[in-house]
């Protein structure tokens, strides 16, 4: 099991350094998130509230491209229901039906300029991903 408040990130193995980013990066979504008077979550894509345990951290570019994989622009609590289930049904000119339905949203968030800029970055290679899960982890559990 993972200590997700251990100070010495330096002496872990660099996928327990991911999760600990993940976690301290879901926790700071989970408290700036907008919920109703039961306590549960806003999924914009599916329209509807859900309850905490059935968000999911998404990323409209997947979270591979570590240049983005913590950017706040990319990444939002959406529902299961979306981020799994709709991901597998097909759509014209997308990946699938959630892709389109993120990206539609997206733009009318933050913009067709963000969202453009987003996918027009480049895929760096990050050899610095035990740097980037180390800061994000300490930014993010403060």
């Amino acid at each position: 099991m993972i200590d997700y408040n251990v100070e010495d990130l330096s002496k872990l193995k660099i996928s327990e350094l991911k999760r600990i980013a993940e976690y301290w990066f879901r926790q700071h979504l989970l408290s700036i998130v907008e919920r109703d008077g039961r306590n549960r979550i806003y999924c914009p894509l599916k329209q509807k509230w859900f309850l905490e345990k059935y968000m999911q951290v998404a990323h409209f570019r997947d979270r591979n491209h570590l240049d983005t994989a913590f950017d706040p622009d990319n990444c939002h609590l959406i529902s299961k229901v979306s981020n799994v289930w709709d991901a597998k049904e097909p759509q014209e000119g997308y990946k699938s039906k959630h892709h389109k339905e993120y990206e539609d949203w997206l733009r009318l968030e933050i913009g067709d300029k963000k969202v453009d800029d987003l996918l027009e970055r480049p895929r760096n290679l990050t050899i610095f991903a035990r740097e980037l899960y180390k800061k994000t982890a300490d930014e993010y559990r403060r």
